[in-house]
């Protein structure tokens, strides 16, 4: 049965055969634990906008602000263990992120159901003319 590219388990398979992969097959390792990393980027950003459905901005900048920049900070530290040992024991400290991870969100509770927001159209983040808001373009 196919795994979901996006679930915790699918990341942290391909980061532990990532880490373990010989010769060629490196390769093919790479671009599973690329597309299981970067594959659920917009699923996590809107579920922060859901936590946050009044700041879907702040929401949406905090989700990939914060991974961004946690990547840009570990990305040299992981460069330096790898070239003070191996790339296998660089890479072998991430195997546990993805667990650490879902270990940490387990209690997170499901976010509440947007709140209808007065002069929005349900379904639309704008507003539409049925709901008064101007046409500019006539």
């Amino acid at each position: 049965m196919p795994t979901n590219p996006a679930s915790p388990d699918s990341r942290h398979r391909s980061l532990t055969l990532l880490s373990l992969a010989p010769g060629p097959l490196l390769y093919v390792c790479v671009a599973l634990t690329s597309a299981a990393l970067y594959v659920p980027f917009s699923p996590h950003v809107t579920l922060g906008q859901d936590y946050l459905p009044r700041r879907v901005g702040t929401a949406g900048g905090v989700t990939l602000g914060l991974t961004v920049s946690i990547g840009g900070l570990a990305s040299p530290l992981i460069g330096a263990l790898a070239d003070a040992t191996t790339l296998r024991t660089a890479l072998a400290p991430l195997i546990v992120l993805p667990a650490l991870g879902r270990l940490l969100l387990r209690g997170l509770k499901e976010p509440a159901a947007p709140a209808a927001v007065p002069g929005r159209n349900p379904g639309s983040a704008l507003p539409s003319l049925a709901d008064g808001a101007v046409d500019n373009e006539s």
